[in-house]
């Protein structure tokens, strides 16, 4: 069974030895809105993803291209960035609380999402490996 895929629409801001940087636009809930063209709306944001291609020398500065992901990279990225860290923070404040006051628990819940955030940040280049955006032919 294939998997379902993300598909982004973007224009190619710079291109390196083999990385091209793209600019994606995110409009939330905006697409559909009649009064998209009118609206200023602060929901509307602009991302660069850095996508490492062999072929990159064949792209440029401007042009259009869609990226493509797995649906399962955006689940597993909110599973890394909001549900674990969520866990082990209520785990955190739910035995600290039961072993000193809850003031300490609160600190101590805060600081292991410090560790929790740190230990991803020395992850990154693994995990950039494995959260890949390919540029549809």
């Amino acid at each position: 069974m294939k998997e379902r895929q993300i598909e982004h629409r973007g224009i190619v801001k710079s291109v390196n030895a083999n990385v091209v940087c793209i600019a994606i636009s995110q409009d939330v809930a905006c697409a559909a809105c009649a009064a998209a063209q009118l609206c200023h709306s602060s929901e509307k944001q602009e991302k660069t993803i850095e996508i490492i291609a062999a072929d990159a020398s064949r792209y440029a500065v401007g042009q259009e291209v869609t990226i493509v992901g797995n649906l399962g990279l955006g689940l597993r990225a909110a599973l890394w960035a909001y549900v674990l860290p969520l866990i082990l923070m209520m785990v955190v404040l739910c035995f600290a609380a039961s072993w000193y006051g809850t003031g300490v628990a609160a600190l101590a819940s805060l600081a292991s999402l410090v560790v929790y955030y740190l230990i991803l940040y020395m992850l990154r280049d693994k995990l950039q490996k494995r959260f890949q955006f390919h540029i549809k032919p």
